[in-house]
């Protein structure tokens, strides 16, 4: 049985376990993957690759410096967080690959919260639409095969983060 009429979970988690582009392609049409991988990158109208670059920040050359960053790496701050494209973009009819991407969320602890309340959470200030570039792979219209695109998908990251009273978000 050709590999696009598996059921979409099933694929989805055969396609997940790859780890190129190439192996995807191969594995979905082993005839015709080099055509495919061709007409993927064949240029558009539509402005393609959007992405981001993360700058490592330096770290203090005093002991306390080195203390306060790692307090501050474990505190409330934007964090890398992995996430499943499927369940991120609530699509069940679509299998994309990589499968999951990791994006900037909020994450440590508010051990050091200067606010007076009982209950303080991190939780983000500052919030960004970025765009990422993936296959996106559908069953076509009447179950005639696949249809493979490199498609945007728009991701919420955490830009800034502050630790809040979880009684005054609610």
């Amino acid at each position: 049985m050709p590999a696009w009429m598996q059921s979409v979970d099933v694929l989805s988690e055969a396609v997940a376990g790859f780890s190129t582009m190439e192996e995807v392609m191969k594995y979905l049409e082993p005839e015709r993957w080099q055509v495919d991988m061709e007409d993927l990158y064949k240029p558009t109208w539509q402005v393609v690759g959007k992405s981001f670059i993360h700058q490592k920040k330096s770290r203090g050359v005093v002991d306390l410096n080195l203390l306060r960053e790692e307090v501050r790496l474990y505190s409330c701050t934007p964090r890398n967080l992995s996430v499943s494209l499927r369940e991120e973009l609530k699509r069940t009819d679509a299998i994309f690959w990589p499968s999951c991407l990791l994006v900037k969320r909020c994450g440590g602890n508010c051990a050091c919260c200067s606010l007076n309340c009982y209950d303080c959470q991190c939780s983000p200030t500052k919030v960004a639409k970025k765009y990422h570039e993936v296959l996106m792979l559908k069953h076509r219209a009447g179950g005639r095969g696949l249809q493979k695109t490199l498609t945007d998908v728009p991701l919420e990251h955490h830009e800034e983060c502050s630790c809040v009273c979880k009684n005054d978000s609610d």
